[in-house]
């Protein structure tokens, strides 16, 4: 197994994410560690650990996240290649329990786990659990691998062209691997994904990384309806979650696109060929994104908009939901206005004993 770390400036967290894979359990690993043309103390940290397993080269000059990985995909001396990011933290069991479960299922091609997110300092933040049989269904939407958790097979990735986006390139190359291999995940959180304010997808470059995630998922949308497809900016952001576009200019059709173009996706992919198809699965993953995407809408929404959205799209249940989370919180408005009108009627009636006992 060969395990790849690019670096980049990250002497803050280095050694404890180099520390953190030497100490694994599994030993028989190469360690692949490639520094992309850092100006602080990243080479020297690494330079500083002795260990054989440890390789280590250097960009000449700064070339980027993607090119970098793919030159370590490149170099990797082993078809298993596990990602680690300089940033993060691998829990001790993650190598041997990603490894065996590549061995013992040869037609996985990409292995992630579950995440513990944590904040620079270590403080707990959550932990993210998705379920592995909804991946193959929500990949097209969004992203629901967190890079530095995965393993996958050398060969698989140059069958599907590698990394191949300056940003958002995880995103675009777990998509790639879907469609042709069969994508897995362990449900237990076997890294501590850290919250840095050197991160590039949220803070740096948050702005390329937003639009690139938005040109991977109409290209996803498009795989399956056609490459003319065209969808509203308000529509693409309801499928992504990102509820405000739609809520500023609410248009009931906008909520209504976004829902046909996931039942049509659904039934692509149940008339398909593919090794993650699974039509239970597929129906149930659209039931619960369809299901969150009209309750966050219904309780946006004014109570009139609605009850007529539910209505029409005829999502009953989520109707009664909403409907409580508007009365609770009409009525929190209600005891508010009573708190405050008993408030100022106990101030009058003691201001007016006072002035009499005067």
């Amino acid at each position: 197994m060969t395990v790849l770390m690019p670096v980049y400036n990250a002497e803050r967290f280095l050694h404890e994410a180099i520390t953190s894979i030497l100490e694994q359990s599994f030993k028989p690993f190469e360690f692949l560690i490639i520094d992309d043309g850092s100006t602080d103390r990243s080479a020297e940290i690494v330079e500083s650990f002795q260990d054989p397993r440890i390789r280590f080269v250097r960009n000449v000059q700064n070339l980027g996240i993607t090119p970098t990985l793919n030159k370590g995909i490149a170099l990797a001396s082993c078809d298993l290649i596990a990602r680690m990011d300089a940033d993060d933290i691998s829990h001790p069991q993650r190598l041997q329990k990603q490894f065996g479960y590549m061995k013992r299922n040869p037609d996985c091609g990409l292995l992630s786990t579950w995440a513990r997110v944590i904040t620079e300092d270590k403080r707990f933040v959550r932990l993210e659990r998705y379920r592995s049989n909804f991946y193959y269904y929500n990949l097209t939407f969004e992203c629901w691998i967190y890079h530095p958790t995965i393993i996958f097979r050398k060969a698989a990735a140059e069958e599907v062209g590698l990394y191949s986006m300056p940003y958002s390139e995880d995103y675009d190359f777990f998509w790639k691997m879907s469609t042709k291999f069969r994508i897995g995940n362990l449900p237990e959180p076997l890294v501590d994904y850290r919250l840095s304010s050197t991160s590039l997808n949220t803070v740096l470059k948050k702005t390329e990384y937003d639009i690139a995630n938005e040109q991977n998922v109409m290209r996803n949308i498009r795989y399956y309806l056609g490459r003319d497809f065209q969808l509203s900016p308000e529509s693409l952001e309801c499928l992504r979650h990102n509820f405000g576009p739609a809520l500023q200019r609410y248009d009931r059709q906008t909520v209504v696109d976004a829902l046909k173009v996931m039942d049509v996706i659904a039934a692509k992919m149940i008339e398909g060929k593919n090794p993650n198809r699974d039509v239970r699965s597929v129906l149930r993953a659209r039931y619960f994104k369809r299901r969150f995407i009209l309750y966050e809408l219904g309780k946006a929404l004014p109570l009139w908009q609605s009850v007529e959205l539910l209505i029409h799209t005829q999502a009953w249940a989520t109707l009664v939901q909403t409907s409580k989370h508007h009365l609770k919180a009409h009525l929190k408005e209600v005891l508010k206005i009573f708190r405050n009108y008993s408030s100022a009627t106990r101030f009058k009636i003691f201001s007016s004993q006072a002035v009499k006992n005067s």
